[in-house]
């Protein structure tokens, strides 16, 4: 994927997970970074890893902002090690992805963005942390596949996107993302992964991200 932006070139680590190391791709912006974004990519069972084509796309979104983007495959996915558990071990490893990135610059606002699964893992790690996480980017959150959070306590910032044409999401289960009043962008004839449509989740990702940090 041609990169279009002036930014320092990825960084390619490994940093420490509860069940092994975990494979990370580290990206700073152009400048100073204003937040910290963790990008959290699709059902590793189905050969989701952190260079799927929709996450690359957040990850120059994040970016494009002036945030830092961290991809990262979980446990059993890609290069990472460990085995898959079904969303459980998953939000252990985001918690490790989320305190390196809490060392390495400390009080910058931390973002949550994830893409179909990662939207589900994303929604429910921050539920859980949500003290630290300044907002959730959900992208094809899979309704025909997963049940809503049963708390209710979700972060005061969350916004999704959606396809009218993606067969995992259901507009008429969106309904408790509607009742947090969370903004909802739906792209007609888009399909769960985003053929033709995915410099409009990179816009959305943009503006969403440069709207909670405070740009007009």
């Amino acid at each position: 994927m041609p990169r279009d932006l002036d930014t320092p070139p990825p960084e390619r680590l490994r940093i420490a997970g509860p069940a092994g190391a975990l494979a990370v791709t580290w990206e700073l912006p152009a400048g100073e970074p204003r937040g910290l974004v963790l990008h959290l990519h699709p059902h590793t069972v189905h050969g989701g890893t952190r260079q799927n084509n929709v996450v690359r796309h957040g990850a120059l979104g994040a970016l494009e902002a002036g945030c830092a983007a961290l991809r990262m495959d979980f446990r059993g996915a890609g290069e990472s090690e460990g085995e898959y558990d079904e969303g459980r071990g998953e939000m252990d490893d985001a918690e490790s992805a989320l305190r390196w990135l809490q060392k390495r610059h400390p009080g910058l606002p931390v973002f949550v963005w994830g893409f179909s699964f990662g939207s589900r893992v994303g929604l429910d790690f921050s539920i859980r942390h949500r003290a630290e996480i300044a907002g959730v980017l959900a992208v094809a959150w899979p309704t025909n596949f997963y049940a809503w959070p049963e708390s209710d306590a979700w972060p005061e910032r969350c916004a999704f996107i959606y396809g009218t044409a993606d067969t995992f999401v259901d507009a008429a289960k969106m309904e408790p993302a509607r009742q947090h009043r969370a903004p909802i962008v739906v792209l007609q004839n888009a399909t769960h992964f985003f053929p033709d449509h995915l410099a409009e989740v990179r816009g959305w990702t943009v503006r969403t991200l440069k709207g909670w940090l405070g740009d007009r």
